[in-house]
């Protein structure tokens, strides 16, 4: 039997290297960043948020509780800062909410800044004619135009809307929301196929988290092909569903989504609607066949 090939491409890799940045980010988050939420939240006499759980803080009841309370520091007023500013903490948060992982990071008179990256840009810019063929080619323009090494600024540069919508889906808390023979089993061929500048700003990433979380993540390099292949096979991106954006001036109020489905092949819909979706909610209305709700 001929050697089976496996090609870490651009897709592939980037897919692998959600996976690995998930996994890792879930320990911080269940460990000493559940504390430092916790602790300023109890500084500011504030409940966790009730929202609808987005991404993969559903799958994990602690997870689940950072991600109330993250939203409920999301919204408080810059004005209370005197009140936690002197807290390791806070400082904490707000280093890890500043950080060129998730963009560029944008001051809204709250409390936390949130993640500014090419895709909330292209939201921005070419509101409100807001589509996935637009928002994909605005996002590669941002990402490719500026200095932006985020996990969404990463996917934004091979102009891939599955990769995109995954990718945000991940950082969904901390990124800004705009309104062979017989016997033998034949070994498989790794091939590495990842473009050298996507490489070398993904590097530039790893570097970046290592030095906030002091934890290293494989190198983008051929000699990683493996684990960022097996990391790729791990990845669950069917049925992730992620709000990008609302519009305030409807009533009520509609939220614009983008979900990833597909019967054969992946790909995107995106959708308006007056409450916000979670992926976990479009993964249960998928139909049997694969293919997207109607809406």
């Amino acid at each position: 039997m001929p050697t089976e090939r496996r090609i870490v491409d651009n897709r592939v890799f980037l897919l692998g290297l959600d996976e690995l940045y998930r996994q890792a980010i879930k320990w911080h988050e269940r460990l000493d960043l559940f504390d430092c939420a916790k602790k300023v939240v109890g500084a500011l006499g504030i409940a966790p948020a009730d929202v609808p759980i987005e991404g993969y803080y559903a799958t994990d009841p602690q997870l689940t509780d950072y991600f109330r309370m993250m939203r409920a520091l999301q919204a408080v007023d810059e004005r209370r800062t005197h009140e936690v500013e002197r807290l390791p903490e806070y400082r904490r948060l707000r280093d890890v909410t500043s950080a060129p992982l998730y963009g560029q990071p944008v001051d809204r008179g709250k409390l936390l800044p949130a993640g500014r990256d090419p895709l909330s840009q292209a939201l921005e810019d070419t509101q409100p004619d807001w589509s996935v063929e637009e928002l994909t080619a605005a996002a590669h323009a941002t990402a490719q135009s500026t200095d932006d090494i985020s996990l969404v600024g990463l996917a934004a540069r091979i102009r891939d809307p599955v990769v995109l919508a995954a990718l945000r889906e991940t950082v969904v808390l901390y990124a800004e929301d705009l309104l062979g023979c017989a016997g033998i089993e034949d070994q498989p061929q790794y091939v590495w196929q990842v473009d050298k500048d996507l490489a070398a700003q993904a590097k530039r990433f790893i570097r970046a988290f290592r030095e906030l979380f002091d934890e290293d993540l494989p190198p983008p390099e051929p000699a990683q092909v493996e684990r960022y292949w097996h990391a790729y096979e791990d990845e669950d991106v069917y049925g992730r569903c992620v709000r990008l954006g609302s519009n305030d001036a409807t009533a009520p109020t509609l939220h614009y989504h983008w979900a990833i489905y597909g019967p054969e092949q992946l790909a995107v819909q995106e959708f308006w609607h007056p409450e916000v979706w979670t992926t976990d909610r479009y993964r249960n209305a998928l139909r049997h066949d694969g293919r997207p709700p109607v809406f």
